[in-house]
């Protein structure tokens, strides 16, 4: 199921808003392959596509990729908007705890919607009870 979402989320047929709900749905569970972190990366990178699609892209990307993706948020933060940067500062929650400090240092503070996702991420995730 995780590959024909993945060759949705590359199909240029589909409008950024479609893409959306695809990322949703592969955001439920870990992917088995690299290739869905691609190309959200590639989505990320893609100017031409709407803001909230490479939001949600970095975050996909942010907590499903390896430390070299990490690296990749870390050098697309300055060039993108804010609104972006933030989405990127928010998926560094799931980091190793060393790069989810570094990411606090370098960004908890840029503007105030990062200082409110850094109060935000200091508290511990809550599940739901049932």
């Amino acid at each position: 199921m995780s590959e024909l979402l993945t060759e949705l989320l590359a199909d240029a047929s589909l409008t950024d808003w479609q893409k959306m709900w695809v990322l949703a749905a592969l955001m439920q569970r870990r992917p088995f392959k690299d290739t869905s972190i691609k190309t959200s990366l590639r989505l990320l990178r893609d100017a031409t596509h709407h803001d909230a699609l490479r939001a949600i892209a970095a975050i996909y990307v942010g907590r499903f990729g390896d430390h070299a993706r990490r690296k990749d948020l870390f050098a697309i933060y300055p060039s993108v908007s804010s609104y972006i940067q933030a989405a990127i500062y928010f998926s560094s929650r799931s980091w190793p705890p060393v790069e989810r400090s570094n990411a606090k240092a370098s960004w908890g503070a840029h503007g105030p919607l990062n200082t409110l996702l850094t109060t935000a991420m200091a508290k511990p995730i809550k599940k739901p009870s049932l």
